[in-house]
């Protein structure tokens, strides 16, 4: 079974942040696995009601120029997990930052904007509104 979850290790989380220029306080990591193996993880932080994915890394995959059906497979559910994640934290768009994989985003509906990858967060979960 895959499963995609916050990685709770905070020295390695840390670690991975370091790496990750321009990430907020607020910042994630969300880690893919198939029962004990790790396939990948993206790191996401919200700024300003944008999730922003900073950094991306499929395990046994460089890029987007490298991968075959299951890297993008573990990219594409790695995206969704992030908009899963901004969807419970109050965004409304998305923002990618990870230009080794422009080429995938771009197939996923993300559009060059002010020198940055963007998309309505609505392309990939439904925002309910409930009145009160």
């Amino acid at each position: 079974m895959i499963s995609i979850l916050p990685l709770k290790d905070p020295t390695r989380a840390g670690q991975i942040l370091k790496s990750t220029p321009g990430a907020e306080d607020n910042a994630r990591i969300l880690l893919m696995r198939e029962g004990a193996d790790e396939l990948g993880y993206i790191a996401v932080d919200l700024k300003s009601s944008t999730i922003r994915m900073l950094k991306m890394e499929v395990f046994g995959c460089k890029d987007f120029s490298e991968s075959d059906g299951n890297s993008r497979m573990c990219a594409d559910s790695l995206m969704r997990a992030a908009a899963s994640f901004g969807a419970a934290v109050g965004a409304y768009q998305m923002e990618s930052k990870i230009a080794d994989w422009e080429p995938f985003f771009q197939s996923a509906g993300f559009t060059p904007k002010n020198g940055k990858m963007v998309c309505p967060l609505s392309n990939f979960v439904k925002i309910c509104h409930h009145n009160e």
